[in-house]
């Protein structure tokens, strides 16, 4: 018996300074310090002045440059004065008949201004103006379509975003669902009676930050995420019982952890967690509601595109672990619903090819590779 109680307190000992040990490096290892993170003053300067926007959650600004780091090589990239991704060429704004909306895969992360799958369509030489957000959620992707000023020529619209959209949807604190993503505020709808209702973002301005402990707690009861993911995770004392509620996933997101912190095997542990946002993500597509609140967030975009004449093409654009899903419940979805609209799904365009090709490598992988926005951009030319 006692030696029995000497072990549990030797373990849990081992794994109290494990926890705290890996805590520091790895994003995914949450504790009680995680409930109420520490916003400090100087980085929330830089969030507000940077891409802070109250409609939105984040965006990019006019003018501005962004540069991206890939592969020991950055990527500059400029933004011209709709707030869009800037290409090699000069645009002529009174030509352009196209602009695409969504998240890092209609932006193109990770590649060179040339290389999006805008850049290269060739549509008797017109100009696709790309709008992508990283991280955006369709809600966002239609808040800023509904927001956001273009030119008035273009008639043609491209949503794009990844399957999980839909995680990113139930969320206006990223936090809870992409732990250690403590700035990822943003707006959101509800369903309400059959019926879209615009919850507010959290946070106005850099005051917002002041009080960040009160709306942190009215985060926690109306937050899907806290409750369904994030209470799930986190470790707490006693810390073999929080362990044991996911005895493989620890076992192995520990091991990895070490791995990436020694430098032996950063992708395992990448791996490991998107392979397992995505399995997860794709679970909530069987939910009816979830179905009900993605159609009727479908049908206000495409209401609001007749409404300024302008046709919709959608774009589900799968990651790379997506496809090793058993079952693509997301596909399944937007196939039911593409006898009413126009979606492609890439996901089996996509399989079509060689997916180290497609996909940028390792940390990068989940994105397209110049390859990739190729394929996406062969698919589109055949668009009449």
């Amino acid at each position: 018996m006692i030696f029995s109680l000497v072990l549990i307190l030797l373990l849990e000992l081992i794994l109290f300074f494990l926890i705290s040990a890996l805590k520091k490096k790895i994003p995914w290892i949450i504790t009680n310090k995680d409930e109420y993170p520490n916003f400090k003053l100087k980085k929330n300067k830089n969030f507000i002045s940077n891409t802070f926007n109250e409609d939105l959650g984040w965006d990019w600004k006019a003018f501005k440059t962004h540069q991206e780091n890939f592969l020991d090589k950055k990527i500059n990239i400029n933004f011209g004065k709709y707030g869009e991704r800037l290409g090699l060429n000069k645009i002529k704004y009174n030509k352009i008949k196209y602009a695409s909306f969504g998240d890092s895969f209609v932006f193109c992360r990770f590649v060179k201004n040339q290389y999006t799958w805008q850049e290269q369509i060739d549509k008797n030489n017109t100009k696709i103006m790309n709008f992508g957000v990283g991280n955006y959620g369709l809600d966002q992707i239609y808040l800023k379509y509904k927001k956001h000023k273009i030119p008035k020529n273009i008639k043609n619209i491209f949503i794009g975003f990844v399957p999980e959209t839909l995680s990113r949807c139930l969320c206006s604190w990223k936090h809870y669902h992409e732990f250690n993503n403590i700035y990822g505020f943003k707006p959101k709808f509800l369903l309400i009676k059959n019926n879209l209702k615009l919850v507010r973002n959290p946070i106005k301005n850099i005051y917002s930050f002041e009080d960040m402990d009160k709306r942190i707690k009215r985060l926690k009861k109306q937050e899907y995420f806290y409750k369904n993911k994030f209470i799930k995770h986190k470790f707490y004392f006693p810390y073999l019982y929080t362990f044991f509620k996911n005895p493989i996933f620890n076992t192995k997101l520990i091991f990895f952890s070490a791995y990436k912190l020694l430098n032996s095997n950063n992708d395992k542990l990448h791996d490991l967690i998107i392979k397992k946002n995505c399995r997860e993500n794709d679970n909530l597509f069987l939910d009816n509601k979830n179905k009900t609140f993605l159609k009727k967030l479908i049908n206000q975009i495409i209401k609001l595109g007749k409404q300024r004449k302008q046709k919709i093409i959608f774009l589900i654009f799968p990651q790379k672990y997506d496809l090793e899903l058993k079952n693509n419940n997301y596909s399944n979805f937007f196939l039911n619903f593409n006898k009413q609209i126009k979606i492609i799904d890439f996901t089996q365009v996509f399989k079509k090819y060689d997916l180290n090709k497609i996909y940028l490598p390792g940390k990068y992988g989940g994105h397209l590779s110049n390859f990739g926005n190729l394929i996406v951009a062969k698919t589109l030319k055949k668009l009449n």
